[in-house]
């Protein structure tokens, strides 16, 4: 996929099934070293960072079995090594994950820098704070080098922030630690939950799953079981924007709506109206984009928060709503410096939109938008966020260097075809 051609204007209807939770399954992959016993993982997506992580899987000497049908088979008992190569390393961040069971199986972890997007400083304060706690040794002279004679549980373990990756990799070491783990200030998303219950699942003890205080009993074993991975809330709000933008219509099959409240609280914002059917998601045609003043009658803002606040991941998706709506907003991406800055892409299909600064943009919708030839950002929802407004653009889009867009989207020109759209891939 080195481009993706968009003939837009179309409006999207039909019924969709969203793909499943990529960020669950590249935790609970790691997750498996520490099963005795083989796990089967259903509903697994076909992303080119499940393969990566596979890949890092079975290099540590983990036995893949593919069963069909997206399903998994992982034998971690088979496990011999505790060093990630750099060169996976470096084709996805969520390696890092391994070093939690890595640790609590030999008692040694090593893996070099990691890739991932690149969306400026993404610090490791939290992760290495949290592993500290729990009294492990890390060297990086040279990559990170990470010892711990004995895993030892902490009650007092204060996050500097709510990372995601932090949480979890803590969490996957305090499991097989001596002791009882609290993490304070603890990253809840869904897939920091579906982690934990899988983990339940296979003997673990876990309270206050989904909140931002977790205790956790260490525990000698793991077993193993059979685990489907949750359907992903990025993957279903970034369907509720392109129905929206495009005037289109979408029922949206299994979106576990409780995982989308605050979501659909934001998009109220921008006077997005969506029916929740059972654990069905419904986007009425049609719909009159407009920005939404705030109880004061000043101008309304749109800004990423930990969960259960506004996931950072939909921001980009935030600013092509936005640019299709009527009046005026102002959306914030507070994590990250460079994010925003796909913004540029975006003007040469002439969105009406300015960067107030690298945190900030103002938009002066409804933006009416041209096709033009555009390049697919380094850094993947950015890239999903272009794909959306060449469905919106009147015209022909065409995005080049699209293959980041695989990473978390692998079957995307396929599913907005089946809704209607006519977008196709290049070469």
């Amino acid at each position: 996929m080195s481009s993706i051609k968009i003939e837009g204007g179309i409006p999207l209807r039909g019924e969709v099934n969203p793909m499943p939770n990529k960020n669950s399954i590249l935790k609970i992959i790691p997750a498996c070293v520490l099963a005795e016993n083989p796990v089967t993982l259903n509903n697994v997506p076909k992303s080119s960072s499940v393969r990566v992580m596979l890949r890092i899987f079975r290099s540590l000497g983990g036995k893949v079995s593919y069963l069909g049908n997206s399903s998994v088979r992982l034998n971690g008992a088979t496990v011999d090594r505790y060093v990630v190569s750099e060169d996976l390393a470096k084709q996805e961040r969520a390696g890092f994950l391994f070093l939690g069971p890595l640790l609590a199986r030999f008692g040694k972890a090593e893996i070099g820098d990691s890739g991932g997007c690149k969306l400026g400083n993404r610090p490791l304060d939290a992760m290495f704070q949290g592993l500290g706690d729990l009294g492990v040794q890390i060297d990086q002279d040279n990559g990170y080098k990470m010892e711990a004679k004995k895993l030892v549980g902490n009650e007092k373990i204060w996050l500097v922030e709510a990372s995601v990756t932090g949480t979890e990799t803590i969490i996957l070491a305090a499991i097989r630690a001596q002791g009882r783990t609290v993490i304070y200030n603890a990253a809840c998303e869904p897939h920091t939950q579906d982690l934990c219950n899988f983990l339940v699942s296979l003997g673990a003890k876990i309270k206050g799953i989904g909140s931002n205080k977790l205790e956790i009993e260490g525990v000698d074993s793991l077993s193993g079981g059979e685990w489907t991975i949750i359907p992903d809330h990025i993957d279903i709000a970034g369907y509720i924007a392109a129905a929206a933008i495009t005037g289109g219509e979408i029922l949206i099959k299994d979106a576990i709506p409780d995982h989308m409240t605050q979501i659909l609280n934001y998009f109220k914002k921008l006077n997005v109206v969506v029916d929740i059917k059972g654990q069905d998601l419904f986007v009425p045609g049609n719909q009159k984009l407009r920005c939404q003043k705030n109880v004061k009658g000043n101008i309304d803002k749109i800004m990423d928060q930990p969960w259960p606040g506004y996931p950072v991941d939909l921001i980009p998706q935030a600013v092509v709503l936005a640019m299709m709506s009527e009046g005026t907003i102002k959306i914030f991406g507070n994590m990250y410096e460079t994010q925003l800055l796909f913004i540029s892409e975006l003007l040469k299909i002439k969105a009406d939109i300015m960067l107030a600064d690298s945190h900030q943009i103002i938009s002066y919708g409804p933006s009416k938008l041209v096709g033009t030839v555009v390049d697919a950002t380094s850094i993947l929802q950015c890239a999903h966020a272009i794909v959306l407004a060449g469905l919106a653009a009147s015209g022909t889009t065409v995005i080049r260097n699209a293959e980041i867009v695989s990473r978390r989207y692998p079957e995307i020109v396929k599913i907005l075809k089946g809704l209607g759209a006519k977008i196709e891939i290049g070469r």
